[in-house]
């Protein structure tokens, strides 16, 4: 099975850190614990030399009359100092003539690299260092072998089984293959989350609307799940809904175009049959269904265009007064045919921010309704005021109460209630839930003891379409 891109990279993206993160420790621990190391060393050799100083010349000064190269004394204190620093030790006079040493073998070829080398002079000893082969350790002590001759004890070490370094970073290459390891059940357990909303989304595209992910935990990848779902939930309102709404319109258009095509009939069999008394009627008919068929693709395509906020809200200062005046005023003849009593209580005094042509349609979507649906001889009471800092505006008429579940309904699109008798699309309050959506405001549906109350909150602050 070949492993997800995105698992891939979460690893070596790990790895990375890691190495990072390593060679970090190492730079610090050489640095740190180098300096400590060499502090400490400097102080342990510097006693070492002292001592060392005083047992040669005490065995010296034990056996004066016997010349050092013989003295067995020295040469079983040589013997045991090497055994117990597993080095090679040894002594030579101010000439470099070996006169002891505590192995059978040459003294090493390397000690003349190192001496050619960098050395550091302590005073009570030296040591020599060579950087290309840092694993010898090689220290010499000057001592007294006679009154009138100095000597040179050396001692020379093989370091390269005690390398500390090295096993350091030894130790730390095996810490990283085990957090190496580690990372990839993690990987997996984030890349396998990612693979669920993956196959959700598969399963979505592919036309299961109601089916959800599954994301546990408390992390991001869970947040991006939730996210998902709420997503899937919107796709599936929408879906469904555009399917509704397609259902609606065919049935809203085939009515107009059935009774079109019904005048069209009849004016055919008149024609044929020299009758021209009733064309004029049937003409006018069909301008009438024509006209319906008009204004509502346009009510359609107005819906269509505040859903994908293709339509930009321009604001500008609009007395709310006025605009309200005005729509009133045109509605005057039907009010009057239907002989409707209308009170207005005009409370906001300021003008308010908003699209003037929207606002207008939204308005005039609201009291056209009204009007139409008021019982004759009924009552119709428009107030706005403020509340708090935000304008209100309520249309209330004695309309019959609503169940609660038509009250959000009636701002569906082609929604008409049960008690609705008059000719309509049913789109005009779903425009208008649309025009005061995207002014920032609110509009909601009550039943109140006067009859049937719409109200709209608006935002006072500048607003942006």
């Amino acid at each position: 099975m070949r492993p997800a891109k995105l698992y891939i990279k979460i690893f070596l993206s790990f790895v990375l850190v890691l190495i990072i993160t390593e060679i970090l420790i190492f730079g610090l621990f050489i640095f740190s614990a180098g300096r400590s190391f060499n502090s400490r060393f400097e102080r342990y050799a510097k006693a070492q030399a002292l001592i060392i100083n005083d047992f040669i010349k005490e065995k010296i000064k034990s056996e004066p009359e016997i010349h050092p190269a013989k003295n067995k004394s020295l040469q079983n204190f040589l013997l045991r100092l090497g055994k117990t620093y597993d080095a090679k030790v040894w002594l030579s006079d101010s000439a470099g003539i070996v006169l002891i040493k505590s192995f059978q073998e040459n003294i090493p070829v390397d000690i003349a690299g190192l001496t050619e080398d960098r050395v550091k002079d302590y005073e009570q000893f030296k040591i020599h260092r060579n950087f290309k082969r840092r694993h010898y350790f090689y220290i010499t002590i000057p001592v007294e072998i006679s009154n009138s001759e100095t000597g040179i004890f050396h001692l020379y070490e093989n370091m390269k089984k005690t390398h500390i370094e090295g096993a350091f970073a030894l130790g730390l290459a095996g810490i990283g293959i085990i957090i190496a390891l580690l990372i990839i059940p993690v990987s997996r357990l984030i890349t396998k989350r990612i693979k669920r909303l993956k196959a959700s989304a598969t399963r979505i595209a592919e036309g299961d609307l109601s089916h959800r992910v599954m994301v546990k935990g408390k992390d991001e990848i869970e947040e991006l799940g939730r996210s998902f779902n709420r997503m899937a939930d919107e796709l599936e309102k929408m879906i469904k809904g555009g399917r509704e709404l397609t259902a609606n319109i065919s049935h809203e258009l085939r009515s107009p175009l059935a009774r079109i095509r019904i005048s069209q009939e009849l004016l055919g069999k008149k024609l044929v049959r020299s009758e021209y008394n009733d064309l004029g009627r049937h003409l006018c008919d069909m301008q009438e269904d024509i006209e319906e068929l008009d204004r509502l693709i346009g009510s359609i395509l107005l819906l269509s265009k505040l859903d994908i906020q293709e339509t930009a809200i321009k604001l500008k200062p609009i007395d709310l007064s006025e605009l309200l005046n005005e729509i009133l005023k045109r509605l005057n003849p039907n009010i009057s045919r239907r002989n409707l009593h209308v009170m207005t209580f005009f409370s906001v005094d300021q003008p308010i921010a908003g699209d003037m042509n929207a606002l207008k349609t939204a308005f005039s979507n609201i009291l056209e309704n009204t009007v139409k649906f008021t019982p004759e001889n009924g009552h119709v009471i428009i107030k706005t005021y403020f509340e708090g800092n935000f304008p209100v505006i309520t249309v209330k008429n004695s309309f019959e109460a609503l169940p609660d579940e038509e009250l959000t309904r009636i701002f569906e699109p082609f929604y008409r209630t049960e008690q609705s008798r008059a000719p309509g699309s049913g789109l005009g309050l779903a425009i208008t839930k649309k025009i005061i959506e995207r002014h920032k405001g609110e509009i909601r549906a009550t039943n109140s003891i006067d009859g049937l109350k719409i109200m709209v909150r608006l935002p006072t602050s500048d607003l942006k379409g």
